[in-house]
């Protein structure tokens, strides 16, 4: 894929330095899960400052399995988000798709894309989750900060650890390595440390406390509210597949309503047709 030119970096950098600004504020930045155009066009309508994008939203609403949707389809939705809306768009890159090289020419596909940043993992998926030797996640890091320097990009990093995931049967072991690796990652560039796995509000505190960047949780039922998530020191809170979960429960409401008493009460919680009109009419370009 060839290189953007450089006034498409130059309007996506004003969105990157948006986005670093969001990250270091006082008040918590929330970053719905975006799974196609029109979920990003409801969120940026609703007045969210950024959106997050979660490939196993991405991968499910095409009927498909988490890690199924691959490298090209991600970039390609993605890019197409981002050229719709106004605020800043963070993709999941999951692991980079691959080692140093892959994760360069990630960095190239989503820049040329117009999209802001991309989360990069260090869980590893063959028969159970395990973690990435830290100097080989390091090496991915340094592959992304060279992509992004030879491009005049600021693009960001939202490193993330699944220790809490792939340490979860030893609570004390999952946060000293999920503050080990977070502390290695905000030195090595990372402008946000992200995890999820934890609810408990305490374990929260210690690893926002420890780590020296914007950290990152992802939210869902048990975890603690936004404001909680704030006074904890959180400053950046996303929901991974949870809108679309929310999407297709409402679906499924009105289809089993018809099923049963043939009512359509559950139609009265959805958008009129004038509210889907100018909903659609807000996409750019």
């Amino acid at each position: 894929m060839p290189d953007a030119p450089a006034e498409m970096i130059a309007a996506a950098n004003e969105k990157c330095r948006r986005l670093r600004d969001l990250l270091q504020a006082p008040e918590i930045l929330i970053m719905p899960g975006a799974f196609n155009v029109l979920s990003a066009l409801l969120f940026q309508r609703l007045g969210f400052k950024a959106v997050q994008g979660s490939s196993s939203a991405i991968a499910n609403a095409s009927g498909r399995p988490d890690l199924n949707v691959g490298r090209e389809r991600t970039v390609a939705l993605m890019s197409e988000i981002a050229g719709a809306v106004d605020v800043p768009v963070n993709a999941d890159g999951e692991d980079g798709f691959g080692g140093p090289d892959e994760v360069r020419e990630t960095v190239r596909a989503f820049v040329a894309g117009g999209v802001v940043g991309m989360n990069m993992e260090d869980g590893v998926r063959n028969d159970g989750l395990s973690l990435l030797p830290l100097e080989q996640q390091l090496e991915k890091i340094a592959a992304f900060m060279d992509a992004r320097r030879e491009l005049g990009s600021e693009f960001l990093l939202n490193a993330r650890t699944d220790a809490f995931l792939a340490l979860r049967d030893d609570p004390p072991a999952a946060l000293a390595e999920a503050v080990r690796r977070g502390q290695a990652y905000a030195e090595a560039g990372a402008e946000c440390v992200f995890t999820w796995g934890i609810t408990d509000s305490e374990t929260i505190r210690t690893f926002a406390k420890e780590v020296p960047a914007p950290v990152s949780v992802i939210a869902g039922p048990g975890s603690p509210s936004v404001p909680e998530l704030q006074e904890l020191g959180v400053a950046r809170v996303s929901f991974g597949s949870m809108f679309l979960y929310a999407a297709v429960g409402g679906v499924k409401r009105l289809a089993e309503e018809l099923l049963g008493p043939g009512t359509m009460t559950s139609l009265e919680s959805g958008l009129s047709r004038d509210e889907m009109r100018v909903l659609i009419e807000s996409r750019r370009g």
